[in-house]
């Protein structure tokens, strides 16, 4: 993890900046709430925080790209960063709502993970989505493939591009199908900001 060292004392460099937002979106960090801006950092531990008129869109550290839609909760679990700029371990828990990620690939192995409450979703590098509500979670896949694993049976399933999956509560991922584009328009919707 690349961290800045200032007189004497390390300090963590952020996790990512903020570089699109729309309506009013927020950071708790360390206790206190603040409203987001743009150009503001977000550190490891974080949550924000986008009400349902809102979207948020992050550049992180790495270079990938995380939208987080209207309706969400989103915490910064980990996002650790080699000196040469490269991911070497990402996680982030979706409570609640929707993200797009577009994960920067890397020349070595580095996992970027979402974790909801009823499992996790861990690529390499793609462009995908995952949704979070209350006792599910789906996932869906614009580009490269991501293994989506149940927390309560450790049964996973492989989503290729194109096509999606879901996952309750307690149980295994169903298997994935092919999404319409209706079905990744949504998704796009909720998480585009312009």
């Amino acid at each position: 993890m690349i961290a800045l060292v200032w007189c004497g004392i390390a300090v963590a460099a952020p996790a990512g900046a903020v570089v699109g937002l729309a309506g009013a979106c927020f950071v708790e960090s360390g206790g206190a709430r603040a409203p987001l801006r743009l150009a503001a950092a977000v550190q490891v531990g974080d949550t924000v925080d986008v009400p349902a008129d809102g979207k948020l869109k992050l550049r992180m550290a790495d270079g990938s790209v995380v939208s987080v839609g209207s309706g969400s909760r989103m915490t910064v679990t980990a996002y650790g960063v080699a000196a040469n700029g490269q991911r070497e371990d990402a996680k982030l828990s979706l409570a609640s709502g929707v993200v797009r990620a577009e994960v920067t690939p890397t020349s070595q192995p580095a996992g970027f993970e979402v974790d909801t409450a009823v499992g996790a979703a861990a690529v390499r590098s793609t462009d995908w989505f995952a949704v979070a509500t209350p006792g599910a979670m789906q996932v869906g896949v614009l580009t490269g493939a991501v293994v989506m694993t149940s927390a309560a049976t450790g049964r996973g399933v492989t989503i290729p591009a194109r096509w999606g999956a879901r996952l309750e509560a307690g149980r295994d991922p169903v298997p994935p199908r092919v999404w319409s584009q209706a079905e990744f328009d949504a998704v796009i919707a909720r998480t585009d900001v312009r």
